[in-house]
């Protein structure tokens, strides 16, 4: 089971996964050119302490999409594929990818797929939509709260190895002790002004 959880893990957080190792090939790289010296002037200190900071970032946003990814699963798990399950998530590709990883999951790769295409979202869409259209607000609190220190996210569903839809039919599988307005009011409350990331 955990290493299924960490697969789940890898696959939801992939692109700052990779991120992460090509910023820490990058740091190696300078400290192995500088000879692995403690920089002198505070400017590149700074600098030093702004790359280090990069990877720690990094894994902090995939820490926080994979509570996305659970909360998305045990969503998908209890309604089957449902349009404003997906909404929440659609503005950020860190988002996009940890959700078409619970869809899939789950056997709703096609039908989840689609959806972030009919909304015009393509492969190399990367930076989130916020950066596009209001880059003041990756300086707020609550984007790097959203971000960065997601609440960690319970599932209150433990799927079985092999939970697929049946064809034509929509999958709708009953939480335990949890009833549907729970479910439905938890989504809420996360994302209640929510920022994209």
């Amino acid at each position: 089971m955990r290493r299924n959880v960490l697969i789940s893990y890898c696959r939801a957080g992939l692109l700052l996964h990779t991120i992460t190792l090509f910023e820490i090939l990058i740091i190696t790289s300078i400290l192995y050119i500088t000879g692995f010296e403690t920089p002198d002037h505070l400017l590149s200190a700074f600098g030093f302490l702004f790359l280090f900071s990069l990877p720690v970032l990094a894994q902090l946003d995939a820490w926080s999409r994979f509570q996305n990814y659970k909360q998305a699963k045990d969503q998908i798990n209890h309604f089957g594929f449902q349009k404003r399950i997906f909404a929440p998530f659609q503005k950020s590709r860190c988002q996009r990818d940890a959700v078409f990883t619970a869809a899939r999951e789950l056997g709703y790769a096609n039908e989840c797929r689609d959806f972030f295409v009919s909304k015009g979202y393509k492969w190399y869409h990367l930076l989130p939509d916020i950066v596009l259209k209001d880059p003041r607000k990756i300086l707020t609190y609550s984007f790097f709260k959203t971000t960065f220190f997601a609440a960690y996210y319970r599932p209150r569903y433990n799927p079985p190895k092999e939970n697929k839809k049946i064809p034509g039919r929509e999958t709708s599988v009953s939480v335990p002790g949890i009833s549907r307005k729970s479910l439905e009011r938890s989504l809420l409350i996360q994302h209640q002004g929510h920022h994209q990331h």
